[in-house]
């Protein structure tokens, strides 16, 4: 009897669980669930302050809205002159036209130099602290395009290549997250797993059970997931259940801070990384979501890559690097470095980091450097295509050139208004001869590039969030076991979807394209 009452509870309990799921999806938009929602209103509230004081000061002070007429007509300027794309030049423009003379409060506020000058000097002391535990650099018997791009990483990043690697592709998610269970349950020291969401639901219901298994093993498990992402769908009961298993358990980046823009730099890595020897990486996140565990509008497509060998330093390294960033806890390098098994391989293997932290845009770089380098092919994989105005013209650039260029988008979209631009550039680009594919019932969430020469998988999307303010990941490959596996995936799915050759026609769709490319920076 007790036995079947415990089952009647556990079973309501999982229908509860997934009510909240869909009250969950059905705020997708404004935010995922109340905290999020209140920390809408937060940032909401914050400003309307900030207006307030503004509005005050210049109502009682009229030389005060004189100077900040002059500090906004300074900071247009400062954004003319720049080096911002020119997309992004726009979208500033347009604000400080609109802002009645406060423009330079919100400019200001959003400067990484600014409101992220701090954290990028702490972030160099924690690299400095990190770099006698890398490899030396060397690039030796890589193709002239392959040395290249290993140089551009080293020089913006300080990431090193890696050989006597072997590297895998997953073309599922489902059969990656699975794996990565699967080898959590089988750690003999530690696991680390950073995620831009983590979320209660069948697949978390595994790793805290395998987690407690492990810990009271002595095996130490890190998890760093970020506020935002996580907001809504990863529950105060279900982070106690986390800690409770001896979970190392850290939020990055708290949704409630005052007066501050840093919160729009998120920690959208994916890096999972196993007693050293075993790392993953790709576009997934921890969410029934992703391995199609729960119904959603299409399926679910996602890939990755794992790496077995010297590349898993590669990984270690970022996380340990971001966990002390987030948590200013410090971790031994030397427990958490050196443990990999070597494999034969001479195949470059380059694990990377961006974001913030560093004075370049290093994920937009490594993408950029991709597409300039393709002679015979370009294959792009993701859920978004907002580039800036530089991107876009360098793709459209090589499809004129005779490469061919191929486009795997979503069928089934996340967000509309976000859709309505992804779809809107790529009908731009085709009358240049790119291919564009839509994944019919499916929503992409691969984010792939690969060329002849390399195959580039990760955490980093096709849109401005990614370049310019994410934390973001991923691995750089010349493997040609790879690249094979990531090229029979897109075959896949040409052979499925039939080149799009489908344009909007109605003005208003068009014009509502127009008015959201303009603010496209902001998204």
């Amino acid at each position: 009897m007790a036995g079947k009452n415990w089952e009647l509870y556990r079973n309501i309990k999982k229908r509860a669980r997934e009510k909240t799921k869909t009250i969950h999806k059905s705020w997708v938009g404004f935010g995922t669930g109340l905290k999020a929602v209140l920390t809408d209103l937060s940032i909401v509230f914050q400003l309307a302050v900030l207006a307030f004081i503004y509005a005050t000061f210049a109502y009682h002070f009229p030389v005060f809205f004189y100077i900040s007429l002059a500090l906004t007509a300074l900071c247009a300027l400062h954004v003319f002159i720049s080096e911002r794309d020119g997309q992004i030049v726009a979208s500033w423009l347009l604000l400080f036209i609109i802002s009645f003379g406060c423009g330079y409060i919100v400019y200001m506020l959003a400067d990484k130099r600014i409101c992220y000058g701090y954290n990028r000097r702490r972030y160099s002391k924690i690299y400095e602290r990190s770099k006698s535990y890398t490899k030396q650099f060397t690039t030796d018997g890589a193709s002239a395009t392959v040395a290249n791009d290993c140089k551009y990483i080293h020089s913006v990043g300080g990431y090193v290549p890696y050989r006597n690697t072997r590297i895998n592709y997953f073309s599922s998610a489902r059969d990656m997250l699975n794996n990565i269970i699967e080898m959590i349950e089988n750690a003999k020291d530690f696991v680390f797993l950073e995620f831009f969401i983590i979320a209660d639901g069948i697949l978390f219901d595994r790793l805290v059970s395998a987690c407690k298994r492990k810990t009271r093993e002595g095996v130490k498990i890190y998890v760093l997931c970020d506020d935002v992402g996580c907001a809504g769908v990863l529950s105060s009961d279900a982070i106690k259940r986390l800690k409770d298993a001896g979970v190392n358990f850290k939020i990055f980046e708290k949704l409630f801070t005052l007066f501050s823009f840093g919160l729009n730099f998120r920690d959208h890595r994916k890096i999972v990384v196993i007693d050293g020897k075993i790392g993953y990486t790709g576009g997934f996140n921890f969410i029934d979501d992703c391995a199609n565990m729960r119904k959603m509008q299409g399926i679910w497509k996602d890939s990755g890559v794992r790496l077995e060998g010297e590349g898993v330093d590669g990984l270690s390294l970022a996380f340990i690097r971001q966990w002390e960033f987030a948590t200013k806890q410090q971790l031994d390098y030397a427990e958490f470095t050196g443990k990999y098994d070597r494999f034969e391989n001479s195949s470059i293997v380059l694990p990377y980091a961006g974001g913030p932290e560093i004075c370049e845009d290093l994920c937009r770089g490594v993408y950029s450097n991709m597409i300039a380098g393709a002679r015979e092919k370009l294959y792009i994989m993701s859920p978004y295509l907002i580039p800036d105005g530089e991107i876009l013209s360098q793709i459209k650039q090589k499809a004129q050139s005779g490469v061919d260029v191929r486009i795997v988008l979503p069928g089934v979209p996340d967000y509309n208004y976000i859709y309505r631009v992804t779809r809107s550039n790529a009908e731009r680009l085709l009358k240049y001869g790119v291919k564009i594919y839509y994944a019919k019932s499916e929503f992409v969430h691969s984010k792939v590039m690969l060329t002849e020469n390399c195959l580039a998988v990760g955490s980093v999307n096709m849109d401005m969030r990614a370049f310019y303010q994410e934390f973001d990941n991923g691995v750089y490959t010349d493997d040609v076991t790879a690249r094979e596996q990531a090229l029979a995936d897109f075959n896949t799915l040409f052979d499925r979807n039939a080149p799009s050759d489908s344009v909007t026609r109605n003005p208003f769709t068009l014009l509502l394209a127009c008015l959201l490319r303009i603010v496209s920076p902001l998204m």
